[in-house]
């Protein structure tokens, strides 16, 4: 399995980053975790020769910009999409005419928009667990269980159980880090994460592994900071990175 981040700033592109993205590609499919702008990149690296399915965290347009190039992706076989619970009238209000074709007509026949809430009968080739996590809208965090490994995927969040329970013991935790270091008051109220907080949920569930991502365009203005933010996070939970576009982790 490899897991791609392909878009790695929050808000807005930068030169730094594109808005949020992560692949997963496996033997047989692929997910891809949000659609910001990194998800054009995906286009020559999936196999559109077999199954892809799209996890929308939460509707903020930093994490759904990329929904009207998905006819530029040219998906060969029907898509799955799965958005927060109670967001499905959201995603179709967003993805359509004026602002850009219907979501129907940019992918194959027979393709499925489902809610959180329908997982459980949706006979997904993947273990699946979401839960919501903590920001100003509906977003969910997920729990994937992949050839034996486990990826859990915490984009956007502050600090909350959920996403303790969601990254517990998990090989790999893809964990937003919108905030600079050493900036977020009051770590169980907040909207986004740093990074020494990210490193404490990993010493708490436990995880084996942790990728930062989502990084403020407003606040990580610079690669540095980022190196910043990474050094300040392995100083507590040493088996973490600070992620950039196209970077690929192979569990």
């Amino acid at each position: 399995m490899i897991v791609t981040t392909l878009g790695t700033n929050g808000w807005f592109d930068t030169e730094n980053g594109q808005t949020m993205c992560t692949l997963i590609r496996t033997q047989n499919f692929s997910i891809i975790l949000d659609a910001g702008y990194g998800i054009r990149r995906a286009k020559s690296l999936i196999d559109f020769s077999k199954p892809t399915y799209l996890l929308i965290s939460h509707m903020h347009l930093d994490h759904t910009i990329g929904l009207h190039t998905l006819d530029y992706l040219q998906f060969q076989l029907p898509l799955t999409i799965v958005v927060p619970a109670g967001q499905k009238q959201a995603f179709e209000e967003l993805v359509r005419p004026p602002y850009t074709n219907p979501w129907t007509k940019m992918v194959p026949d027979g393709s499925k928009l489902l809610d959180t809430d329908e997982l459980a009968d949706a006979d997904l080739p993947f273990e699946i667990t979401t839960l919501p996590i903590l920001h100003p809208v509906p977003t969910h965090g997920y729990r994937l269980g992949i050839e034996g490994k486990t990826v859990t995927y915490l984009s956007d969040t502050g600090y909350c159980g959920n996403a303790v329970k969601l990254a517990g013991g998990a090989d790999l935790v893809i964990a937003e880090c919108g905030a600079l270091p050493g900036t977020v008051k009051g770590k169980e109220n907040a909207p986004h994460m740093e990074p020494e907080i990210c490193a404490q949920l990993a010493i708490e569930a436990e995880v084996r592994q942790m990728v930062l991502t989502h990084f403020g365009a407003g606040a990580y203005t610079t690669m540095s900071l980022r190196k910043n933010a990474s050094d300040a996070a392995r100083s507590i939970f040493p088996n973490l990175t600070a992620a950039v576009d196209n970077m690929d982790i192979v569990l």
